[in-house]
């Protein structure tokens, strides 16, 4: 297994095919690769298997998304250990004291992958709900 910081649309889209995500159009896989903040793309013999990415502003919030695990590869550790590159990518950005809030919407049915990795559900005793809003041009 291999991990990398780079890959196409065309792989991003066919990892999204993969778990039955809504299709996006390759402009759109594109330009969000390019404006990716860190990206962790698990390769066997060279084809993209798994994927994740976060959005960092630099300040405290990083934002998680399209962590994606091929079916075939589920349940061997390659997702739990994306998501710890992309947090440590983040930690290594934040200075001594810095506390960085990660966020991420999980994927129906995937909550328990990330309260396994210490994330909480919303709502909590602390935070209010996830929200989402989808619209089309």
């Amino acid at each position: 297994m291999e991990y990398t910081n780079h890959m196409t649309g065309e792989e991003y889209n066919r990892l999204r095919e993969a778990v039955d995500w809504r299709p996006i159009t390759s402009g759109q896989a594109e330009r969000g690769l390019k404006n990716t903040t860190f990206l962790v793309v698990a390769r066997e013999e060279g084809q993209a298997i798994a994927m994740g990415r976060v959005l960092f502003d630099f300040g405290y919030t990083a934002y998680i998304g399209d962590v994606i695990v091929t079916p075939e590869y589920q349940g061997q550790g390659i997702g739990k250990r994306i998501v710890e590159k992309l947090m440590e990518s983040v930690m290594n950005m934040a200075e001594s004291d810095e506390r960085i809030m990660f966020i991420l919407g999980a994927a129906k049915g995937k909550e328990g992958f990330y309260e396994k990795l210490g994330f909480e559900r919303r709502p909590n005793d602390f935070s209010g709900y996830g929200m989402t809003m989808w619209k089309k041009k």
